[in-house]
């Protein structure tokens, strides 16, 4: 992990004995990471996206008036690296409220080494996950399903508040790809899709074969626009060439690439953030079921990234009986289920549960879990009075302390208060 430290003294003190009394703890850093040494009167040398964090190193107190000179120049948010020695904590609650006194975002990092370490460590994810969405570009491809009535965005906020790019392309640049595909390639990718399909349900060979011309299709628009991830009115491919995206979004996703359903922004971008910040594939779905008194939920999606999956079945969707849906069984264990969502990303829904079971009702999509929270949990409190939106993004894994520091460094506001 790279990180900047700008070190921030008092000339009233003695130098040479401040460096001397923080020589073990500079070394400690060290050990675990790539350190490059700045001060206030260089600070615009900075290159921030060459750092996985910047952090202010106050060495001693007295240097409050110091940071306020400087405080417009300053990597945001700004991170305050405190030891015990030399007033350097009192100095850094005295920035820290200074910096929330002005609407800005800071946290204090100090204690004793191991909770230093995993504190930088936790907080240099977080920088990196935001810096790589604001370099990040996100294709949506036709506009969001008639049926996402609150799940549109504004494009501009976005950009402003999370650096994301976001454009328009146009379905059309699917249709004209889907039947100029190398028969040979699509072929080999069926055959190995199937050949890993635990059963064979619904579909048919040929059913397999036209939804991998759509991933194939969708791969050539991500390498031709450089999208990082994308969202596509999925509904329309079965209109107009008789197939799903159901294969080619799971695809997409076990390759890295971010993809959601049904042109569905805050989802996708919600899957954006986990694969960023934590580096997990993730499940977006609906919740169809919802058992509050016992507090269970059933979710139901007809695309899974299978490298998510420890076994799938090739099925159709769910809606339409045609092309290609998978029903993915997810590994049982500890989850996390979030979702980001507002005009402008603003807001956001986090919790745990537990996946205790897969599903198969013939009655919903494909992919089907039962995810069971703590009795204190109040699931009619968002669900049913502050929903964002029905798609919900699971994770498994426990990731909820993390989720949460990042929104709240990132300046989103949590819908309900756990």
């Amino acid at each position: 992990m790279k990180i900047a430290l700008i070190e921030i003294s008092s000339a009233v003190h003695d130098q040479n004995y401040i460096d001397k009394s923080l020589e073990g703890f500079i070394a400690e850093l060290e050990d675990h990471f790539d350190l490059t040494f700045f001060d206030l009167e260089n600070i615009s040398e900075i290159n921030e996206k060459k750092y996985d964090i910047i952090l202010n190193f106050v060495k001693t107190g007295g240097t409050e008036s110091l940071f306020k000179d400087k405080f417009s120049e300053l990597p945001r948010p700004f991170y305050f690296l405190a030891t015990s020695l030399h007033n350097s904590l009192p100095a850094s609650l005295e920035m820290l409220s200074y910096v929330q006194s002005k609407g800005e975002i800071g946290k204090i990092l100090h204690g004793n080494m191991a909770k230093l370490l995993k504190d930088i460590k936790k907080f240099g994810k977080i920088n990196s996950a935001k810096n790589k969405i604001s370099q990040s570009k996100l294709g949506v491809i036709g506009e969001p399903s008639d049926w996402l009535i609150a799940s549109n965005v504004n494009y501009s906020e976005i950009k402003t508040n999370w650096g994301l790019n976001i454009i328009d392309i146009e379905l059309d640049e699917v249709y004209n790809r889907f039947n100029s595909q190398d028969d040979e390639k699509v072929e080999d990718i069926a055959n190995k899709f199937l050949a890993n399909a635990d059963e064979i349900i619904e579909n048919t060979k040929e059913d397999t074969l036209d939804a991998v011309k759509v991933y194939l299709a969708l791969k050539e628009i991500v390498n031709e626009y450089d999208l990082d991830a994308l969202t596509i009115r999925c509904f329309d491919l079965v209109q107009n060439l008789n197939t799903t995206g159901c294969l080619a979004l799971s695809y997409l996703n076990d390759e890295g690439i971010i993809a959601g359903c049904e042109g569905d922004v805050p989802a996708t971008f919600t899957m954006m953030i986990i694969k960023y910040l934590i580096n997990e594939e993730s499940f977006m779905a609906n919740p169809y079921k919802i058992d509050s008194v016992n507090n269970r939920i059933e979710f139901a999606h007809c695309t899974v990234p299978t490298a998510l999956c420890t076994k799938y079945n090739s099925r159709s969707h769910f809606e339409t009986g045609i092309g290609v849906g998978i029903q993915g069984i997810i590994p049982e264990g500890l989850a996390t289920i979030m979702k980001t969502g507002g005009k402008n990303l603003n807001k956001y829904y986090l919790e745990e549960g537990s996946i205790d079971l897969n599903l198969d009702n013939s009655h919903a999509c494909r992919t089907q879990i039962e995810v069971s929270f703590e009795d204190e949990i109040n699931l009619e409190q968002y669900y049913f009075e502050k929903p964002l939106g029905n798609h919900q993004v699971i994770v498994p894994g426990q990731y909820k302390e993390i989720l949460e520091d990042f929104f709240r460094i990132s300046k989103t506001e949590e819908i309900i208060k756990s």
